[in-house]
């Protein structure tokens, strides 16, 4: 049993030791090889992220916000990002953790997958999601060249983005939106002309984070064809070969609500020396991957920050009294709580299974036809419900806070700003609806099949699920399941403007299908393996709470802020 009214606020914790979820599924997930090498090194990112990391990112967020150097003192454009030293010295630890360069070193006792990466993201996001945005595109950037650089490309480049020397290190960024576009990315109007073996790139980027990045991926269109389909992706170095600066003018530094601490500026790219990856006109689709990468890293990020968001409302309430009791001791605040770590356990099994997924298929390399579709319905779900539950949680922690929650001394307040953008980074969640839409039409046209990959997956996924106390929640799930699978049909028969108007709602049934399953998946395993009921009684609660709300209505025979909290909530077996 934990007892969180030991602590001041959650900066005295080890993230690592005391995130209970996060443990757990590195025992769950990493082979005995990687935990034995690699869990160290997150305990010590733990401490370092709740310690220096989580102080300078008060710092950064208010007074030490970085700032746009258009001209020297002698009047010369120079067109640097100032940033504080602390954010130097909290990059330099976060990419000499190896959050990017693991995944390309030699010295590791075997390949080290992104659930390994993810769990250094993870804690460095429960500081501060500004911080790890630099990462993430730097990891995005470098997995690209991976993919689909040139065998020079990948010499030249991917040594320096995976770099864990601040020295050799180069960022990444990933300058994808336009004015004319944003989302719409086939809008895309700068373009490329080609010059011996370069290319000299003109155009606007209207939202660039890591702006002063040393190497960036952008598309551009090389001839006439129209739309996505016209793009190619280009390698933009910010300085040349020669010593340089590329022609690439920062304009202005966004004013952001949140994450300020990464620099996002508006680009003109002006004839900028470029280099193509892959083939002409399939840039999108390279893009594409990027993307996935960034979409991983958004939604275990938005997971963290609720992790965060939990930890800091559920000390502060055990501390604070009012009305001559403490604030934990009352059911509304219970309940709260309760919800919050459940969706917090829900998120993590769906999180798994997201990265799993992205490992079979570029770490394991079994990127079969099945693999691929899970991957992009899992990257959208996760994406789309982690984001919307990061902003959610945080609103709670602040109300739970009351007026001090809404003072920045606090943490509260500057989580629920910084969540607020993963909403909509890399897809907003009405765009991650519609991609669950069309990969599931896209699915259904390639396959001709009867049933669906992600059904197959949670039918497979039930039938494993055994204990005796799960067998109702496992028999409610399983008719779910089967409506959300008519549902698809329905949709995917009906036209356009149908379908864009159900997206959401159908997304997020699929969602609570597919995050129930995978719950009761992990519930049956610390059944057999752990010898723990815990998360049988979170999955449980969670059917309930979805698909049997009336079961805890007034008069009920159970309420679950009072039998469940200690269980749930404070780990009492």
């Amino acid at each position: 049993m934990i007892d969180y009214s030991r602590y001041r606020d959650g900066t005295e914790l080890n993230w690592y030791e005391s995130d209970f979820a996060m443990k757990r599924y590195t025992e769950r997930y990493l082979s005995a090889a990687v935990r034995k090498w690699g869990e160290e090194r997150l305990q010590e990112m733990g401490a370092y992220a709740a310690g220096p990391m989580e102080e300078r990112a008060r710092h950064t967020d208010r007074e030490g916000a970085p700032r746009l150097l258009r001209y020297d003192r002698y009047g010369q454009e120079i067109n640097e990002v100032w940033v504080n030293e602390g954010y130097k010295r909290t990059l330099a630890k976060g990419y000499g953790s190896g959050v990017v360069g693991w995944r390309y070193r030699q010295d590791v006792p075997e390949s080290i997958p992104f659930f390994y990466t993810q769990l250094l993201h993870m804690l460095m996001s429960k500081a501060e999601v500004g911080f790890t945005c630099p990462t993430t595109l730097t990891m995005s950037v470098a997995f690209v060249l991976e993919k689909f650089g040139s065998a020079e490309q990948r010499e030249r480049y991917l040594p320096r983005l995976a770099s864990m020397d601040p020295a050799m290190l180069e960022e990444g960024a990933t300058f994808l939106t336009e004015i004319q576009g944003g989302s719409d990315v086939g809008a895309t109007a700068t373009r490329a002309v080609a010059a011996g073996n370069h290319y000299l790139l003109t155009g606007e980027k209207w939202f660039a984070s890591n702006c002063a990045a040393g190497l960036a991926i952008t598309l551009a269109r090389e001839g006439d064809t129209p739309g996505t389909k016209g793009l190619s992706l280009f390698l933009l170095p910010r300085i040349l070969e020669n010593g340089e600066k590329n022609r690439v003018t920062i304009r202005r530094l966004k004013d952001k609500l949140g994450v300020r601490a990464v620099p996002s500026g508006e680009l003109e790219l002006k004839e900028a020396t470029a280099y193509r990856i892959g083939e002409p006109e399939r840039g999108f689709q390279y893009m594409a991957e990027a993307l996935n990468i960034s979409r991983m890293c958004t939604a275990t990020g938005s997971l963290a920050l609720s992790q965060r968001a939990f930890v800091e409302a559920v000390i502060y309430t055990a501390k604070r009294t009012a009305f001559g009791n403490r604030l934990d001791r009352y059911p509304l605040v219970r309940q709260t709580l309760l919800d919050m770590v459940t969706d917090i356990e829900l998120g993590w099994a769906l999180a798994a299974q997201m990265i799993r997924a992205m490992d079979d298929c570029h770490t394991y390399h079994e990127e079969t036809e099945e693999n691929r579709i899970m991957v992009r319905l899992l990257l959208a779900m996760a994406k789309y419900r982690l984001s919307e539950n990061g902003v959610r949680h945080a609103k709670e922690s602040l109300e739970l806070h009351g007026g001090n929650g809404y003072i920045e001394e606090f943490v509260p307040a500057r989580l629920l700003r910084d969540a607020q953008v993963n909403t909509v980074w890399e897809g907003p969640s009405n765009i991650m609806a519609l991609e669950i839409v069309k990969s599931l039409e896209r699915e259904t046209k390639r396959t001709g099949g009867d049933r669906f990959v992600w059904q197959q997956r949670v039918e497979e996924a039930l039938s494993q699920v055994t204990a005796p106390e799960l067998a109702e929640a496992v028999e409610t799930v399983q008719q779910e399941s089967n409506r959300v699978s008519r549902d698809a049909e329905v949709l995917l028969s009906s036209n356009p403007v149908i379908q864009n108007a159900h997206a959401r709602r159908f997304a997020d049934r699929l969602i609570d299908v597919c995050s129930i399953t995978f719950l009761l998946e992990e519930a049956q395993y610390d059944r057999d393996v752990r010898t723990s009921g815990r998360l049988a009684q979170v999955a449980r609660y969670a059917v309930w709470r979805t698909y049997q709300p009336a079961a805890f209505d007034i008069g009920a025979a159970v309420t679950p802020s009072v039998e469940w909290f200690d269980s749930i909530v404070l780990y009492q077996e």
